[in-house]
């Protein structure tokens, strides 16, 4: 497990707040394919995207960077992308410093899927997958084109396909030369839910076998395509962990329903001391206490003339591990 926050690095285990204990662990620094050491990135004004900010995402490793607005998601992606040079640190991809010796060829290993394909709506689909597999010096258009469902239209200008088959052709172009990493920036924003549920299928295709930074605010997006989380705050980095790992270390939640409604079911809680919270459904609660207090909760419920009819723990979401990092560290 990794967590690391400007440039902390520990090998005690610490526990920063209730129901999360992080084992912080210093990189390994060989298997990085993304690695920031050190980075502070100060806009005019100033104003502090990044403050010191050290991470890695490993070869391999499916990673979405969550935050705030604000958070210096984007400002990361466009350092990757050499769009942006650091105030402080070093940023390498694969390797070889954005702004240094090697980058061009590092260049060449990265796809990426912006959110829109630039000022290029005259070109068509031929044309600008021919662009970018010029640009990258390697790629078939016509088999990307049939791989992506894009042949039919592969005569179109840009500026004639849905916002869908838009997104979709970013797709094809970024993995158009076979690159190794794989850069996402908020890759179906903007999207009505059918669309973004086949480009979704269609980047997880792509990841396949490659390393992803994905930047995204649709955490059920994140929870579907990646299997690790950076979360920021204010251009720090207060978790980077598997996915998985911070599920295990959440509090329990349990959901129940009682016959006599939400509202006596939430006054007894009260009156046991209990910290709980209204589910969206409103006959349910989310009752924040360790699993292991359930039987003795229900006694009290049933002496108390509470008739609970279901009972059941529930996996927290990475909605509710991410509010849960982000509110209390």
């Amino acid at each position: 497990m990794r967590c690391f926050a400007q440039g902390e690095h520990s090998d005690v285990t610490r526990s920063r707040t209730p129901g999360y204990h992080w084992a912080m662990s210093a990189p390994s620094g060989a298997d990085a394919a993304i690695d920031l050491q050190g980075v502070t990135k100060l806009y005019p004004g100033p104003v502090r995207a990044l403050d010191k900010v050290t991470l890695e995402v490993r070869k391999g490793e499916l990673c979405c960077l969550l935050g705030p607005n604000g958070a210096g998601k984007t400002t990361i992606i466009r350092l990757l992308q050499g769009a942006l040079s650091a105030t402080e640190g070093t940023v390498r991809v694969l390797g070889a410093d954005v702004h240094g010796k090697g980058l061009i060829e590092a260049k060449r290993q990265i796809g990426i899927v912006p959110q829109s394909p630039g000022m290029y709506p005259d070109l068509s689909v031929r044309e600008y997958l021919s662009f970018v597999r010029d640009l990258y010096g390697k790629g078939d258009v016509e088999r990307t084109a049939v791989s992506y469902g894009l042949e039919e239209y592969i005569d179109r200008t840009l500026s004639t396909l849905s916002g869908g088959f838009q997104r979709r052709l970013l797709v094809a172009a970024a993995v158009i030369s076979e690159p190794s990493v794989l850069l996402l920036d908020e890759p179906t924003v903007g999207l009505d839910p059918l669309a973004a549920a086949d480009t979704r299928r269609l980047l997880q295709a792509a990841m396949a076998g490659r390393t992803v930074l994905m930047s995204t605010h649709n955490l059920a997006e994140a929870e579907e395509l990646c299997n690790t989380v950076i979360i920021l705050r204010r251009g720090t980095v207060l978790v980077h962990e598997r996915i998985e790992d911070l599920r295990r270390q959440a509090a329990p939640r349990v959901h129940l329903a009682a016959r006599q409604g939400q509202e006596v079911l939430g006054r007894v809680l009260t009156e046991f001391n209990m910290r709980w919270t209204p589910n969206e459904a409103g006959a349910w609660l989310h009752l924040l206490e360790p699993e292991g207090e359930m039987p003795d909760v229900l006694r009290r419920l049933l002496a108390a003339g509470v008739d609970v009819y279901e009972c059941r723990i529930v996996p927290p979401t990475l909605e509710d591990l991410f509010v849960e990092v982000v509110t209390r560290i």
